[in-house]
């Protein structure tokens, strides 16, 4: 492991997958998703990260629950977030690579991680589609977390 290569956290991965963080360390106990305990707290590099998106069922359930995140945001169940206004976006980002796509979705985690961000239930999920060029980013919060990522995605 490169010694500057970014950790992430099971929230982060959490927040990746749209998933509860009791199901990530459920792929931790299976052996789904591998990682390191630093100071007591499991971290985990992409490359991690990317061989659990890579598992068919867990690439499945990832899918299915990003779906169904979507479908019980119109039917209005929003239990995770809190504030009175909010929002989900989902943004086509063509790029060209996966890699682009992952820099891109690193900045994003960096804001959702912001003490700004952090408590209101903001996440977001990202997919690369690398027929079409494209990474879709769906994003769920307050207005001013959808202002944020909405800058950083035009930069």
């Amino acid at each position: 492991m490169n010694e500057i290569e970014k950790l992430f956290t099971v929230e982060d991965i959490a927040n990746i997958t749209g998933l509860t963080t009791r199901t990530i360390r459920n792929y931790l106990k299976s052996g789904s998703l591998e990682g390191k305990k630093i100071g007591g707290q499991w971290r985990f590099t992409m490359f991690n990260i990317e061989k659990l998106f890579n598992n068919g069922s867990v690439s499945k359930d990832i899918q299915d629950n990003k779906k169904q995140q979507i479908l019980d945001f119109i039917d209005g169940v929003n239990t995770d977030m809190s504030g009175s206004i909010q929002v989900c976006s989902i943004v086509d980002y063509y790029c060209d690579n996966n890699e682009s796509a992952k820099q891109m979705s690193d900045k994003l985690i960096t804001v959702i991680n912001s003490n700004e961000f952090n408590s209101g239930g903001s996440k977001y999920s990202y997919d690369y589609d690398d027929k079409e060029g494209k990474a879709r980013f769906t994003l769920f919060g307050n207005p001013s977390f959808i202002a944020a990522t909405l800058k950083l995605l035009e930069k």
